[in-house]
């Protein structure tokens, strides 16, 4: 009954508003523009283009979450206008439009059951399964969970190389990738155009600190030591929305910065909600909702969980794969 309390709650922050998508598209349009030119322009002035080449990145973390927003139809009123952005907009978040859509629902309509994690964002396996694989199979999967893979070079292989073939690329359309992919190249030439090499790596340098910093937020919110999967019949889509996400306090700086998609367990319950309600109808559900929230240092820390644990029902370390019932001991 409480869940379907605060779904029903939840309704009443859906409407969208044009005004207020519009004033967040182009304030961030604008600020992101302005931190690339300004990068370009003092180039060879360490201290100009740095901090305007992290900020440009940070601003293409904001445009991917407008196109977020834009995929769920939860942006503007049309659903035409939803789509038309989304696509102009994918050049800089390096994400084909129509194909990440589809491969996002799939994520919601999946999350937190173990039957279907090929919907999941993040390869996960379970300690059953890690005992039992081959020996190849456990190599990758520590290469793949290693903090250098997610942290250092992932995320960027990710959105620079992966997304121009996506997944399930071919089943919503070969046409728009290669749209996609063009627009991807053509930005790039631009960049030479503008300003040669050095355009390019400016470019280059805030598609790192972008991908890197947006590819925290993901991993987290679905990956903490109390996360719930579960098959079914046991597991219901709104168990696994608000058990299977989580909800990062990390300011309000970076609710503004991230268009507030940390309340992450609210979003995966309501999709509809837009961006710009969704911290308010998290802060106005009183004990609606019972929301696992995690600060930043706890962030950190989720980098260490690695398996679930079927029986324990949480997140462990490599280290409790040894020995049945040794979940919960110490990292190796």
């Amino acid at each position: 009954m409480e869940e379907m309390n605060i779904r029903e709650f939840s309704r009443r922050y859906t409407k969208k508003d044009n005004a207020i998508a519009w004033r967040e598209t182009v304030v961030t349009v604008l600020a992101y523009a302005v931190f690339i030119a300004l990068a370009v322009a003092y180039v060879h002035v360490w201290w100009v283009v740095v901090p305007a080449t992290v900020l440009a990145g940070l601003m293409g973390v904001r445009i991917y979450m407008i196109q977020h927003d834009c995929m769920h139809g939860a942006f503007f009123t049309s659903k035409r206008l939803n789509d038309v952005l989304g696509e102009v907009l994918s050049p800089v978040s390096l994400s084909p439009y129509v194909a990440t859509k589809y491969n996002h629902n799939l994520h919601h309509a999946f999350v937190g059951n173990l039957d279907h994690r090929e919907a999941f964002e993040i390869d996960i396996m379970t300690v059953d399964e890690y005992r039992n694989a081959p020996i190849l199979r456990k190599l990758w999967y520590r290469f793949y969970r290693s903090r250098f893979t997610l942290l250092v070079v992932g995320p960027f292989v990710l959105y620079l190389i992966l997304r121009r073939f996506p997944r399930n690329g071919i089943k919503t359309g070969v046409k728009w990738v290669v749209l996609h992919d063009a627009m991807v190249l053509g930005y790039f030439a631009f960049m030479y155009w503008m300003a040669g090499w050095a355009g390019v790596l400016v470019l280059l340098g805030s598609i790192y600190v972008g991908s890197t910093f947006g590819a925290v937020i993901p991993y987290v919110v679905h990956n903490f030591e109390q996360v719930y999967w579960g098959r079914k019949p046991e597991y219901t889509y709104q168990k696994g929305a608000l058990e299977g996400s989580s909800v990062l306090r990390f300011g309000d700086w970076f609710d503004r910065l991230t268009l507030n998609i940390a309340y992450h367990d609210l979003h995966h319950l309501n999709a509809n909600i837009p961006a710009y309600r969704l911290k308010h109808c998290y802060e106005e559900s009183g004990d609606l909702l019972h929301s696992y929230e995690i600060g930043f240092f706890e962030a950190m820390s989720c980098y260490g969980w690695k398996l679930y644990d079927e029986e324990a029902h949480k997140m462990v370390r490599f280290s409790a794969a040894r020995l049945p019932g040794a979940a919960g001991t110490p990292a190796e």
